[in-house]
């Protein structure tokens, strides 16, 4: 039943938001950078990652979520990782991210697609990554997206998942179908 829940809710967001994407490179009219954490989930931070791993939805919403989030980034924020999904729903959010809920079997979680405006600190091999993987982003019923782990804070966003881990930012994205 959870799962129908959230696929209905997917399917009425869709249907919402279909085609309110923002201009690539661009932030809405209503738009400015984020605050929480910002620097850590646009890389302005300039971590050392890890080479990507390719793992499914189920694995890192049952990472366990740190007790507390601090404004720098975790240890475990320095995994890429590739996940094949389902984007069920695509949207531009108050702080110029595109937000993305992927879905896998009965599992979902969040990725993020920050604007290019709001990544300046990044390293520009960095900043590249994270337009180009933006300019790709659709909804899509399998998609291959690559992102940095990362712990928000669990504040009721749509497709948050049990332990609020998403992929943001999101370094590639390809749809491999539909």
């Amino acid at each position: 039943m959870k799962r129908f829940a959230f696929t209905a809710l997917a399917a009425a967001a869709l249907a919402a938001f279909a085609g309110t994407a923002a201009p690539e490179g661009r932030a809405t009219s209503r738009s400015a950078c984020g605050v929480e954490r910002w620097t850590v989930k646009t890389l302005q931070d300039r971590p050392k990652l890890l080479r990507p791993r390719k793992v499914k939805i189920h694995f890192l919403i049952t990472r366990p979520a740190p007790s507390h989030l601090p404004d720098r980034r975790l240890p475990f924020e320095h995994h890429v990782y590739t996940v094949t999904a389902a984007v069920v729903l695509v949207r531009p959010e108050d702080d110029s991210d595109l937000h993305l809920v992927l879905q896998q079997g009965g599992n979902h979680m969040i990725a993020e697609a920050p604007s290019p405006s709001c990544d300046s600190h990044a390293t520009p091999v960095r900043r590249r990554q994270m337009r180009v993987a933006r300019s790709h982003v659709r909804l899509c019923s399998r998609a291959r997206v690559t992102g940095v782990a990362f712990f928000d804070f669990d504040h009721g966003q749509t497709g948050v998942a049990p332990n609020a881990i998403e992929l943001h930012p999101i370094l590639g994205f390809r749809c491999l179908s539909g």
